[in-house]
């Protein structure tokens, strides 16, 4: 029957969701998750460690530089290249 489902048919409290993943990955969602609660993390808490190993990555020993272009302090940028951000 789920494959019958269309936007109409989904409550208004989650049409943004299915709006915004697509109705076959909305009721992909469904089958593999309806019924239980699903954390969904903020966007800064999945980007944090893309940044970190970015800066790992880049690091050329200018500590300043680096807290510019991320917008961090240069205390973060060192923990983050020793390993400890």
């Amino acid at each position: 029957m789920i494959n019958k489902l269309t936007i109409d048919d989904v409550p208004e409290n989650l049409k943004s969701v299915a709006c915004a993943i697509g109705l076959d990955a909305f009721k992909n969602l469904i089958r593999c998750a309806g019924g239980t609660s699903v954390y969904i993390p903020s966007e800064r808490c999945i980007v944090k460690p893309i940044r970190d190993r970015v800066i790992r990555e880049s690091f050329r020993g200018d500590y300043k530089d680096m807290a510019i272009r991320f917008g961090i302090s240069e205390i973060s940028v060192r923990k983050i290249v020793r390993g400890k951000g």
